[in-house]
């Protein structure tokens, strides 16, 4: 009674507490008679209105207090308090300015046209503000000082929800499912035993662009990503061609038990609904959505690899289920040595829910804290393959609830039964733009919408389990949500992409 006693006013605290100070005004409030930074202030809120009142703000980065034109993310956050020189200072404030610049393209090209007509010379003036808000606020150390306090992104767990749930208790619950759960994952990480039994299977390869003759070696992986790093920040960046040879070289086979449409995998659009707009998977084209971001392992910055497969539902076993939905999807990433072999892999489904980890040896899990009470651990079910030349690994996911059942290695040549191909859609400019901004029927308008809501979640896709979870802070645990706000651990607490995830858990 005592810990839940102290657990209750932990949670309590940080309800209080909130994520961080609250919002401040720009930085400084007195634009001291500068007419060019009155302006700007002026368009960007202009902007930021439109985009709130047309209910289109994207949710993959996080809008920082005091400076509207910058955004942030986990990655770029944990760069706030380590010491920046001038040209890593300003290398950090130009990531920051791009993710806000994404986030305004997809947003302007997501208004109403009508609105966005209106707005068309502000936008066309965005990057001269840029730089003239930019001079401005962070020419003083004062500026500086208060960009690095706020450049944070708060959790995306509710202590409100985990306080009125109880959570100190009903965790418990919670935890004994995660158990049963790990339980069921290794008894079809046993049965499968690094292959799929013979039915009905399909396989799906990654489609090579014919410009690339032959996979890179390990020597070749190393050099690009050793290439990518000179910046003043160390950050691995390929572009170009090099992003796509990692990505090619890379992307997954996928063996798909197949019991019906529900198993085929396409690409995420709108359709005109009953009564509204409505997201769905065009499965006329099998697509892999791929994307770069970074992890921290020790004292490296090191880039990974993510690949999403999209399917039209996950189909419901009984009108009782709590699971099933429309649409569903599987994220699989490799992180990538400096020595280019891969180090560690992982998978979540686009809910946040089913977190494996796969470390390719010598890397192995290290003890934490999690492991000995009811948090979730890294849970690793199997090691990672390292995939040879000519080779992929196959990642070989259930029908219906397409759960991750084993990871092998299978040359790319198909053998045996007839494989499919899917074509790889790289990053790009602006990452998962094709979902961020999809074309809406001229039947229902025309123009472009997101499919993600301004809370990162696609509407339509909740499940019943939300009833059930709801307690563990989680908001709308089941539904598919936007890149940046995966949580994915029901209890404790855990992100997808936080920078800092692989390190606390594996060790080389």
């Amino acid at each position: 009674m005592r810990r839940l006693a102290v657990t209750l006013l932990a949670l309590l605290a940080g309800a209080c507490a909130g994520p961080g100070e609250g919002p401040v005004a720009d930085w400084p409030t007195a634009a001291g008679g500068n007419q060019d930074v009155v302006a700007c202030r002026k368009a960007i809120r202009t902007m930021d209105s439109a985009v709130d009142s047309a209910g289109v703000r994207d949710a993959e980065a996080v809008r920082i207090d005091g400076f509207s034109y910058l955004r942030t993310n986990r990655f770029l956050a944990s760069f706030r308090h380590e010491p920046l020189d001038r040209p890593a200072l300003e290398a950090w404030i130009d990531r920051l300015a791009a993710l806000d610049g994404q986030a305004r393209r997809v947003e302007a090209a997501n208004l109403p046209p009508q609105v966005r007509a209106e707005l068309d010379a502000t936008l066309r003036d965005s990057k001269r503000c840029l730089r003239v808000l930019r001079n401005h606020d962070l020419s003083k150390p004062e500026g500086i000082a208060l960009l690095r306090r706020n450049a944070r992104v708060p959790d995306h767990y509710s202590d409100w929800s985990r306080l009125a749930g109880l959570y100190p208790l009903t965790s418990i619950g919670v935890a004994a499912g995660f158990e049963l759960w790990k339980s069921e994952t290794l008894e079809d990480f046993r049965r499968y035993a690094g292959a799929p039994p013979e039915g009905s299977w399909v396989r799906y390869d990654p489609a090579v662009s014919s410009g690339v003759a032959q996979d890179l070696t390990t020597a070749e992986t190393a050099a690009i990503v050793a290439a990518s790093r000179n910046n003043p920040l160390g950050i691995p960046e390929p572009r170009g061609a090099a992003l796509l040879r990692l990505i090619e070289r890379f992307a997954p086979i996928w063996l798909i038990e197949r019991a019906g449409p529900a198993d085929d995998i396409g690409m995420p659009i709108w359709r005109p609904g009953a009564d509204r707009l409505e997201a769905a998977v065009d499965t006329g084209q099998a697509v892999g959505l791929a994307r770069l971001s970074h992890a921290r392992f020790g004292d490296e910055i090191l880039p990974q690899i993510s690949y999403t497969v999209w399917f039209p539902e996950r189909p419901k076993t009984s009108a009782l289920d709590i699971l099933g939905g429309p649409l569903d999807a599987v994220i699989w990433r490799v992180t990538l040595g400096s020595d280019g072999m891969p180090l560690v892999y992982d998978t979540i489904h686009a809910c946040g829910c089913y977190h494996l980890f796969f470390p390719v040896p010598p890397v192995r899990k290290r003890q934490t804290p999690e492991d000995r009470d009811l948090r979730e651990e890294a849970f690793v079910p199997a090691p990672g393959p390292a995939p040879g030349p000519g080779e992929r690994v196959a990642v070989s996911l259930s029908a219906g609830s397409h759960y991750v059942t084993s990871v092998s290695i299978a040359a790319m040549a198909s053998t045996g039964r007839a494989a499919k191909r899917y074509r790889l859609i790289p990053p790009g400019e602006i990452p998962d733009r094709e979902l961020r901004s999809a074309a809406v029927p001229q039947a229902l308008g025309g123009g472009r919408r997101s499919l993600f809501g301004t809370d990162g979640i696609i509407a339509g896709t909740e499940r019943l389990e939300r009833f059930l979870l709801w307690p563990t802070g989680i908001a709308n645990p089941g539904a598919m949500r936007q890149w940046g706000t995966h949580a994915t651990a029901f209890v404790g607490r855990r992100h997808f992409d936080d920078p800092d995830l692989l390190d606390r858990a594996f060790q080389r």
